[in-house]
């Protein structure tokens, strides 16, 4: 007689599967990031070829990494360059941020300066955690390199094993949790993509119009963070905001910087997204939050921008069982977890 198998409690497979995000986070995320890069590749990839039938599957995927590779090289040149001239300009911003908070009287304290906050705390100790995490980021940027050229090389044998692993085990539900996985995060992927192009746009050239510094670098910063729902456009729009203020000797040309990009950011969210948005981008916004600050607790700041991506996958797949369905459930904006596949059906 065959011993019965002893029930495993969810919260603990939960526990133990958060643990291991944890530990494991320096791998992982750029995994999650080359993964999440690949299908935005074959989104590129359907929509070229969709243009250009003529042209071979293999060669648009190759020209469509070499794009978006590019893309990314130059975004990364972009910052650079961005960061080295606020550095050549330290000293200048820290006198002109010296002399703003020394004409504020605050209460009890008196006024303020960055004299006195740099002899109150360790310079030595945060100039070392930003170093470690820069040193981190270029590792894991250099890892999500290395995966991404190795899952786009052998795309073709990877979803061949997919298909065989799903065969033997007689079961459709690993490569319906896998296509919505992919149609999902391809669909919020390209959307924010998209969005987050026009709103960078029109904040350049706000930008530019007002004649602060830098305006290609706040723009590029400002297009990373519409990857972050609900909160996006108005963390992105702090950093040329401040930088608007330490430049100019007046406050309407901050006023301006941050109101453009509020108002960019409103049109943009009313008039184009809901015309783009699809059901299969359908998460609670309640959730998203909760989602970012659980995977930036997990991953940190890679987590924060793959926590949604992350989430619609997990959702896909708790749908698929009705012993965590109600999961699923309370993750999705309409109650209804399950994106209809192309024939139509939700099951």
């Amino acid at each position: 007689m065959r011993a019965s198998r002893p029930k495993i409690s969810p919260l603990l497979t939960i526990s133990a599967a958060l643990g291991l995000l944890y530990v494991f986070r320096t791998v992982l995320w750029p995994l999650a990031l080359a993964l999440v890069l690949t299908i935005l590749i074959g989104a590129v990839t359907r929509r070229i070829q969709r243009a250009l039938p003529w042209a071979g599957r293999r060669t648009i995927s190759l020209v469509a990494a070499l794009f978006i590779g590019g893309l990314v090289l130059g975004a990364m040149l972009v910052v650079v360059a961005g960061v080295n001239q606020i550095v050549a300009e330290a000293g200048t911003i820290y006198r002109r941020l010296n002399e703003m908070l020394g004409g504020i009287h605050w209460p009890g304290v008196g006024p303020l300066t960055l004299d006195g906050l740099v002899r109150r705390m360790d310079v030595g100790a945060a100039l070392g955690m930003a170093g470690a995490s820069f040193q981190a980021a270029s590792a894991g940027l250099s890892l999500t390199a290395l995966y991404l050229i190795f899952i786009v090389a052998g795309g073709r044998g990877l979803e061949m094993r997919l298909t065989k692993i799903a065969a033997s085990r007689s079961s459709d539900a690993l490569i319906t949790v896998l296509t919505r996985s992919v149609q999902g995060v391809e669909a919020y992927t390209y959307i924010q993509t998209i969005t987050g192009l026009m709103i960078a746009v029109g904040a350049f050239f706000v930008m530019t119009v007002v004649g602060l510094k830098s305006a290609l670098f706040w723009s590029l910063v400002l297009f990373l963070f519409t990857y972050l729902p609900v909160i996006g456009v108005v963390l992105g729009s702090i950093g040329p905001t401040l930088f608007a203020l330490v430049q100019f000797p007046t406050l309407a040309p901050a006023l301006l910087v941050l109101c453009g990009i509020q108002a960019i950011s409103f049109i943009v969210g009313n008039l184009v997204l809901p015309k783009m948005q699809a059901d299969s981008q359908n998460i609670d916004p309640a959730a998203s939050l909760l989602a970012i600050g659980v995977w930036t607790i997990l991953w940190g700041l890679p987590g924060a921008f793959l926590g949604i991506p992350l989430t619609l996958a997990l959702m896909y797949a708790l749908a698929q069982y009705k012993s965590v369905e109600w999961i699923a459930i309370l993750i999705s904006n309409d109650g209804d977890p399950l994106p209809p596949t192309p024939s139509g059906s939700r099951t």
